[in-house]
């Protein structure tokens, strides 16, 4: 499991929706080591007036939320804000200097898994 919450500026084409989700996944499996089979990528777009950037509304908006259970080394975590920032970089042209990621570790407790279990429950 990561799940990956995408929010982007509303109007990108959809084959550039496409490549964030899939460069999303992308980047989970191969920085952080994740079985392709427990990532989750969802985009959201941003409505007109949705965003504000250092008091300016509309900018290009490009943040990623990463909610994963606890226990990925700050080495991982570092490579994963990495790729993402590159991969967003790579499909949007949006500097990585713009580029937004934030990593949210979950107790075991805390996280659902599939068939209505704790991570903690299920033995992760």
């Amino acid at each position: 499991m990561p799940y990956v919450i995408i929010s982007a500026s509303q109007g990108l084409p959809a084959d550039q929706k496409k490549q964030l989700l899939q460069g999303a996944s992308d980047a989970v499996v191969e920085s952080i080591g994740a079985p392709l089979a427990s990532v989750r990528v969802m985009l959201h777009e941003l409505g007109d007036g949705h965003y504000l950037n250092a008091g300016v509304f509309d900018t290009q908006a490009l943040m990623y939320q990463v909610d994963f259970i606890e226990g990925r080394t700050e080495e991982q975590k570092s490579a994963l804000i990495a790729a993402l920032s590159r991969s967003g970089n790579a499909v949007t042209g949006m500097p990585e200097s713009e580029v937004r990621v934030r990593v949210v570790d979950y107790p075991k407790a805390n996280m659902g898994m599939a068939g209505g279990v704790s991570a903690k429950q299920a033995g992760r």
